[in-house]
């Protein structure tokens, strides 16, 4: 049994500080609702486009059809500027103690500006604010920043698992 380290969370940063990091003034992280459905899937798909990702004939946006549904069990945030949705992500809670980072998307035009960063930071601070030990992901090796990014904030490979179609990597990170 893994111990609860409660100093590894860190308070989401003020927005003062974001704003001296790369974060634009005029960005803002908010809950999604029915509205966004739209904007949230062109980027997903935009994505998967231009990363040349074939998308299984299983793959289901229902976590994303589903915004505003009661009784929904993923959250979905997203990262907006001036109206426009620039990126989003999805957890889900599997069990008490782990929680799925289930998408971490930005717009093409968004990336490179720590902006994912952002949104990981986010994600891991809800994990631990909401009590869960550990936070997972799948994802697809073509997703190189995105994996580099993950390794960076400490998720580990995580090779016994059996995942889903299109995904050929699994992390793991103990919070």
């Amino acid at each position: 049994s893994h111990l609860h380290m409660p100093s590894l969370c860190f308070p989401v940063r003020s927005r003062r500080t974001l704003e001296h990091s790369n974060m634009d003034k005029a960005n803002s992280l908010r809950k999604a609702d029915i509205g966004d459905i739209e904007q949230i899937k062109a980027i997903l798909f935009n994505s998967l486009k231009e990363y040349e990702i074939v998308i299984p004939d299983s793959y289901s946006v229902s976590d994303i059809d589903s915004i505003g549904a009661k009784n929904r069990t993923e959250k979905v945030f997203v990262l907006v500027r001036n109206d426009f949705i620039i990126g989003f992500i999805i957890l889900k809670p599997i069990t008490a103690d782990c929680i799925e980072l289930k998408r971490l998307y930005l717009t093409s035009s968004e990336r490179g500006q720590k902006l994912g960063e952002y949104l990981l930071t986010y994600a891991i601070n809800f994990a631990c604010k909401n009590n869960f030990k550990y936070i997972r992901l799948e994802t697809t090796s073509k997703f190189k920043e995105a994996v580099s990014l993950y390794k960076k904030h400490g998720f580990t490979e995580w090779k016994e698992v059996e995942k889903a179609p299109g995904h050929d990597l699994a992390f793991e990170k103990s919070l």
